[in-house]
């Protein structure tokens, strides 16, 4: 396996270490061999410098071969230690530093063959080829530190790796504790958009609210009071009556817009959707001299108070619009119940427009509607009145 990465800093204390080996081992060679054998002393000297130089071409900064390295140990090591061992008779330990380096470079994918072969058959090696008899006491001693060695190579590679991994992990918790840091930023950026935006819808239904609400009551308050003008004189008890009745509405129209305010329906919102419309229509006919025919299609079913608040105001917004621009006699209202839907439409005989102005009102009426998936639909021409058509998706309950 080749991995090509800069040495730590265990490798280069095992190159020092490895190093001084070698230098001892020239210095020992230079010692101990016999002066009048120059060229053996050549030869070993040149073997020592062989088994040390050629295992680095496997292991250097930027490449290390873990396989071939202890190959290269075995081919040049090896033989110079049974070598060496044959001139001198103690001469066993040169082999005992590029163990280590063997052993920190040991993983699982070759530790099934260095191991056995450095620790147990290389001993066994020395055992039956040395012509020196050597003892059974002996051979386990080699085993032992050849066993030695190797491990401690071993437990620098735990260490080594272990501060990896640990560095790893510091780098990625750093990693993870920005990502955190920038999502808990976001997450807040995020967090005043929506506040801003609850506040911006908030305000612009009560704007809604307020304009169908206010606007409706208005247009009663005001098509009363012009009546009560006329009656004053004539028939001062009848107008006492109508103002009596426009103070009632007064009163509802300010208790209608407070229920806007707490976002509820209006007061009888246990009652069923024609029922408020009918209450609604007979209120408004009675106090603008307006005919409204109101009709009811279809098996009426309940519906959600949110669905049920949007047509509500729908008939507020088209019935104020009809006397008040189209100056209206008579509107027609329809409620129709279909098994998905509720439609309500609304058509006056006012005056018309070629040019259909959407104002206010119309828009919140839009924006009611389309959140709940309904749709809506203004029509109108020039002396023809206006037509409004609004459809909202409901879900009906199958009863028990």
């Amino acid at each position: 396996m080749i991995q090509r990465r800069p040495w730590h800093g265990v490798e280069w204390s095992l190159f020092i270490v490895l190093t001084g080996s070698v230098l001892l081992s020239l210095f020992y060679v230079l010692l101990h061999m016999n002066e009048n054998v120059h060229v053996s002393t050549f030869l070993t000297i040149f073997a020592i410098i062989l088994s040390y130089g050629v295992p680095f071409l496997f292991w250097r900064p930027n490449y290390i071969h873990t396989t071939c390295y202890p190959i290269s140990v075995l081919l040049t090591g090896i033989p110079l230690q049974i070598y060496l061992s044959w001139m001198q008779e103690d001469a066993y330990l040169t082999i005992n530093c590029p163990l280590m380096v063997i052993g920190f470079l040991t993983d699982r994918k070759n530790a099934w063959w260095t191991a056995p072969i450095f620790m147990v058959a290389m001993p066994v090696a020395y055992f039956f080829i040395l012509p020196r008899g050597m003892g059974v006491g002996e051979l386990f001693s080699i085993i032992l530190n050849a066993v030695l060695f190797f491990a401690i190579g071993l437990s620098l590679q735990r260490v080594v790796t272990s501060n990896e991994k640990t560095e790893k992990l510091l780098a990625e918790n750093q990693r993870q504790y920005q990502l955190i840091h920038e999502q808990n930023n976001a997450l807040e950026q995020y967090a005043n958009q929506i506040e801003q935006l609850t506040l911006l819808e908030e305000r612009n239904r009560m704007a809604s609210e307020l304009h169908d609400t206010v606007g409706h009551t208005f247009t009663i308050v005001i098509m009363g009071m012009d009546a009560v003008s006329y009656l004053i004189e004539t028939a001062p008890d009848k107008a006492k009556e109508k103002l009596d009745v426009l103070r009632s509405v007064t009163r509802n129209g300010l208790e209608e817009v407070r229920r806007s305010i707490h976002q509820m329906v209006p007061k009888e919102g246990d009652m069923l959707l024609s029922q408020q419309l009918t209450r609604l229509a007979n209120e408004f006919a009675l106090h603008t001299g307006t005919q409204i025919q109101f009709t009811t299609v279809g098996e009426e079913f309940d519906i959600p108070k949110q669905t049920k608040l949007s047509l509500i105001r729908c008939l507020q917004e088209s019935l104020t619009n009809a006397k008040r621009h189209g100056r209206a006699v008579s509107v027609e209202v329809v409620l129709n119940y279909a098994d998905d839907q509720v439609v309500i439409r609304i058509e006056d005989d006012g005056i018309g427009t070629e040019q259909l102005k959407i104002g206010f009102g119309i828009n919140a009426m839009q924006e009611r509607i389309s959140a709940l998936q309904g749709t809506l639909q203004v029509s109108s021409a020039l002396g023809q009145g206006t037509v409004v058509h609004c459809s909202i998706p409901v879900k009906r309950l199958p009863s028990f």
